[in-house]
């Protein structure tokens, strides 16, 4: 049995709301939980309906996404947001982002998009414009084709330990590192990594932090930077009374 994305749509033209329940109307798996036409009940209706999915398309001069995110949050956590933007900038994408928006789409470009996006974002994943992501990432490493993937099978893609790795990847650190802040021996890592490299059928380590951004498989949250501890010094007469913990090896995981 499939399971049923309940969506809530946000919309102040007749014309594009009705184009927006179209895309979604053919989904056997989505659900209209509700509709509106402005920012209050917007705010009232999230917080009653409690919806997976809310896309806003409510434009200027009214409240902007990224200052209704924060509050629609606030009353309904684990509601996932897509916003419609007129605005093709990397710098509001980014302020959009941190507001807590999953989802960016260049409205009249990417809303043949929305049907996949919404199932990104339901699953924990965030998916932003494609002509933003150009600018912001180089031309050399987009232009590349990343592959497909089976939008209904996404949490069964790498399991947590590889979803770990590439997070990892992402921060910036070494084999050796992931292994120490993992808790994996450096010959399990590189394991996981061909793994990876055979699913994704990507070789090179950015393009499969790429991919795995854009599909939603690991969050933009989890890039902190990682604090690696020193390993500890112990004396000679301490090792019987502290053995170094023992490593997990690739049957473990």
């Amino acid at each position: 049995m499939k399971n049923i994305i309940n969506i809530f749509v946000a919309s102040g033209n007749d014309v594009d709301c009705r184009r927006i329940l179209n895309i979604l109307s053919d989904q056997d798996e989505f659900s209209i939980a509700g509709v509106e036409k402005d920012e209050a009940g917007t705010i009232i209706k999230s917080a009653q309906l409690k919806p997976d999915v809310l896309i806003l398309d409510l434009q200027p001069p009214g409240m902007g996404g990224e200052e209704l995110a924060p509050i629609i949050h606030r009353r309904s956590p684990s509601t996932a947001i897509i916003m419609l933007c007129n605005k093709d900038e990397d710098n509001y994408a980014c302020v959009a982002l941190k507001a807590g928006i999953s989802g960016f789409l260049l409205k009249n470009v990417d809303t043949d998009k929305l049907a996949p996006v919404v199932k990104i974002v339901s699953s924990g994943g965030y998916y932003i414009s494609a002509s933003i992501i150009t600018r912001v990432f180089s031309d050399l490493l987009l232009k590349k084709k990343l592959p497909e993937l089976p939008y209904n099978n996404l949490g069964r893609f790498y399991t947590t330990t590889e979803r770990s790795i590439i997070t990892d990847i992402a921060r910036g650190i070494s084999d050796e590192e992931i292994a120490n802040h993992l808790n994996y021996n450096i010959g399990t890592i590189r394991n996981c990594l061909t793994n990876i490299r055979r699913k994704t059928k990507l070789k090179n380590r950015v393009h499969i932090v790429i991919f795995s951004l854009i599909h939603g498989l690991i969050n933009i949250d989890q890039f902190e930077p990682l604090l690696i501890k020193p390993p500890e010094i112990k004396f000679d007469q301490d090792k019987e009374n502290n053995p170094r913990r023992k490593r997990k090896t690739l049957s473990e995981i």
